[in-house]
């Protein structure tokens, strides 16, 4: 079989076993180590291969990441532009505006016709079968030489890119992660297909400048006295096998109302990849399922790519450009700008010594949205890739935004980040953090600062006050009947923290609306004093600074015309954000500045527009060291415990009413709940350092029950359900805050907080039994009703 045949016959193998009918045919279906070579040119690469990205959809990034890498060198190729040179672009953001002219190097300053024009030059394509598809991953860039591929494709821990400044490739091994997601079998099969850019430097020896080449990478299983795999490519006699060919079809046919055909479309140079049957979590159409997973990991990606899908699926469209969840967020007007709340996306940032600055983007989507088709959660990025995120119950678990879990995104720009904090804050593959001080610093600083951001705070509030204000109409009736039962048995009063006496509240009920001007009128001081504002800072602490504007919450990250702030001395601020007027900072004192010591603060803030008045917005004021303060642990006064003190003063502590919400099988599936028949019940925090207690109504257990008696004992039972659950779960999280307050003691470690969905889970098992239980104590000796049944109604 000649080389064009076997391409063309492997190109459009859709399935594994056809893969190998064809190297069968061909003679190519063995082991021999003269016509397949180790990749990396060494045997035992399963070690490193074998610890790339834990997930399918990051290991699918990397291979955009090199089509985008590889458009961006040869645009500067094509422009005389040594990429290692004094004259390349230091960023990637400073390449795409310098190469595609877009402005600040952001796609959102691109019109979406704009952004599909220019992601013509990548492409993620799916074929072959619904069940289980191939992909081909094809670009416009650089290309290879078949005499290269040794040292591109087929290399490992090589510096191709290293000394590249533009580009996001690194460590020469990020794109064999998809190996091990390839294939319904052991074969893991890869093609890899290119040709170099005509205005791409070649060797002066290769002679296969003009050539296609292709290889098939394989996994061969341990046998021979191998003891773990290793994976090899097709290179009969050491060479890749290669043609002439003017362009390959790779690509589909154009968008229209019918799915694109493949191989239809030509491809002069560049880079095709195959990958043979991905075990990929996306199981319907490519231009929704697989575009929400892809814009998980490309927050921003430098340059957008499309989305074909040749399958025969029916949709609206079979075609789509992905250019990243801010490139829609970002936008003033039209659909994308409906789904998120008032007031975002919102700018903050933190500058940790010897860390750097990290600028990060909070947007809160609306409730009624499918969070499948958005990241939320908090993340970390480089040129808008993610390269790690926070665990994911951080939003609950740490900052108790219950209500704001799904819908959140943190995303955090590290492209900033020192460098050598960088390279030990991520995993060389790109996809996990790595647990260090840097890590508990920043993990730290991010908790203080998202959990006292006044928007995230007010819309849980909201979100909370909304869900539960039908359930506190009965208000009155419970707060008696448990108020009963406090006063008779002290042990239950307990469970709600210190005091006896209970009280009930509420939040608010909208949004305080606040316009603020893409260009600010005014950025100054708040309250400051005609002296002139003296700011005492303990040397070990910071300090809360407030500037008042008019400005947008997004002023200093949008793309369009952002503003600029200045801080003099530059690494004083540790941490800003702005919201609705208010722009909140922290300052500390220098690291080696004494008692006593002032150090006077200058900040100017300017914009296009405030440069044409020839003076940026100019704010001064003083920070004066004082002594250092004793650090306060959770170990010890814990805020419940704090929670009647006034000024220092004590006050007769009050005692949060427990927040029941009666839940119904039509609302199992809302995202915040997630409910099945055998859930009973769902614990989330309330704004008073209390809980909400979400009760499954229509939970298997209960409904046993009520068959069981008659229908003027149901309201009893109902009740006795209810309420044994919710005085367990304050049991079991009483015992859990006392277990983590232990073991934080005796390790010497900051104490963690209690995991409120374990918790419903434990209670989640008591709900087999808890009314048998309450019914047969109900029934003993001695026992008094009167108190449950006038409280239960019957």
């Amino acid at each position: 079989m000649n080389h064009p045949t076997l391409f063309d016959r492997l190109l459009k193998a859709e399935d594994e076993s056809e893969v190998d009918s064809v190297l069968q045919e061909a003679g190519l279906f063995n082991d021999d180590p003269d016509v397949w070579q180790p990749f990396g040119n060494y045997e035992n690469n399963f070690n490193l291969i074998g610890n790339q990205q834990a997930d399918p959809t990051a290991a699918l990034v990397e291979k955009i990441i090199n089509g985008i890498d590889a458009v961006l060198m040869s645009a500067a190729f094509k422009r005389g532009i040594n990429p290692e040179g004094p004259d390349a672009p230091q960023s990637m953001a400073e390449a795409v505006e310098r190469f595609f002219e877009v402005r600040h190097g952001r796609l959102e300053n691109l019109s979406p016709a704009q952004q599909t024009e220019l992601a013509e030059n990548i492409y993620l394509i799916a074929v072959g079968s619904k069940k289980t598809p191939s992909y081909l991953i094809v670009d416009k860039g650089e290309g290879q030489t078949p005499g290269s591929f040794p040292e591109t494709f087929l290399s490992l821990n090589r510096s191709n890119k290293m000394r590249i400044p533009f580009v996001q490739g690194k460590f020469n091994s990020g794109g064999t992660g998809i190996l091990q997601f390839c294939g319904t079998s052991n074969r893991n099969y890869e093609l890899i297909v290119s040709r170099r850019h005509p205005d791409a430097p070649v060797d002066a020896n290769d002679q296969t400048k003009d050539l296609w080449g292709f290889t098939i990478v394989r996994r061969l299983l341990p046998s021979g006295g191998r003891k773990a795999s290793s994976y090899v490519y097709l290179a009969p006699h050491g060479a890749v096998p290669s043609f002439q060919a003017d362009s390959i079809k790779v690509l589909t046919s154009g968008p229209g109302s019918k799915p694109g055909k493949p191989y239809s479309r030509d491809l002069p140079f560049g880079t095709c990849v195959k990958l043979y049957n991905y075990r990929w979590k996306t199981r319907s159409i490519a231009t929704t399922d697989a575009r929400y997973e892809l814009e998980h990991y490309l927050h921003a990606p430098c340059l957008p790519f499309r989305i074909s899908e040749s399958r025969e699926y029916k949709a609206n469209y079979y075609g789509t450009t992905v250019a990243g969840v801010w490139a829609a967020v970002n936008v003033d007007s039209g659909q994308e700008k409906r789904k998120i709340e008032e007031g975002f996306p919102a700018d903050a940032e933190l500058n940790l010594p010897d860390i750097g600055r990290l600028p990060y983007q909070i947007v809160l989507f609306k409730e009624e949205l499918d969070p499948r088709h958005f990241p939320h959660g908090v993340y970390f990025t480089v040129n808008g890739q993610v390269h790690g995120q926070l665990p994911t119950n951080f939003i609950n678990t740490q900052l108790k935004f219950d209500y704001l879990s799904d819908q959140l995104l943190v995303s955090i720009d590290c492209t900033s980040m020192n460098p050598q904090v960088r390279e030990d804050f991520f995993m060389a593959s790109r996809d996990r953090l790595r647990r260090n001080e840097a890590y508990d610093e920043i993990y730290q600083q991010l908790k203080d600062e998202l959990k006292s951001h006044p928007g995230l705070r007010t819309f849980n509030a909201l979100r909370k006050q909304k869900d539960i204000e039908k359930a506190l109409s009965d208000d009155k009736q419970t707060a008696s009947f448990l108020q009963d039962l406090i006063n008779r048995d002290p042990a239950l009063a307990a469970l709600f923290g210190l005091g006896s006496r209970l009280v009930t509240s509420s939040g608010p009920t909208e949004i305080p609306t606040f316009h603020g001007r893409k260009f600010p009128t005014f950025f100054k001081l708040s309250q400051e004093p005609k002296d002139g504002l003296v700011k005492q800072c303990p040397l070990n602490k910071t300090v809360h600074v407030e500037f008042e504007t008019d400005a947008e919450n997004n002023y200093f990250e949008r793309a369009d015309s952002p503003g600029d702030i200045t801080f003099n001395p530059p690494n004083l601020c540790v941490s800003n954000n702005l919201w609705n007027g208010k722009f909140s900072t922290r300052f500390q004192m220098p690291w080696d500045a004494g008692i006593g010591d002032t150090f006077e603060v200058t900040i100017s803030v300017t914009d296009v527009e405030r440069e044409k008045f020839g003076a940026p917005f100019t704010s001064r004021f003083a920070l004066k060291g004082t002594p250092e303060v004793e650090r306060q642990t959770k170990s010890g006064t814990t805020r419940r415990d704090r929670s009647h003190e006034t000024n220092g003063k004590s006050s007769a502590p009050l005692l949060a009413l427990p927040k029941p919400v009666e839940v119904r099988k039509a609302d199992w599936d809302k995202p915040t709940l997630k409910f099945n028949e055998y859930s009973a019940i769902k614990i989330t925090h309330d704004d008073e350092q209390g809980y909400i207690f979400y009760i499954n109504v229509d939970n298997c257990y209960l409904l046993t029950e009520l068959t069981r008696v008659r229908e003027e004992e149901k309201p009893l039972v109902k009740f006795w359900f209810m309420w044994g659950l919710i005085l367990c779960s304050l049991g079991v999280i009483q015992e859990e805050e006392r277990f983590l307050k232990i073991s934080a003691a005796s390790n010497g470690e900051e104490e963690s907080e209690v995991d409120l969905t374990a918790v419903s889970r434990y209670c989640n098992g008591i709900s087999r039994v808890i009314v048998p239980v309450v019914r047969q104590l109900y029934r003993g000796p001695g026992a008094s009703t009167s108190a449950i049944a006038a409280a239960a109604g019957t």
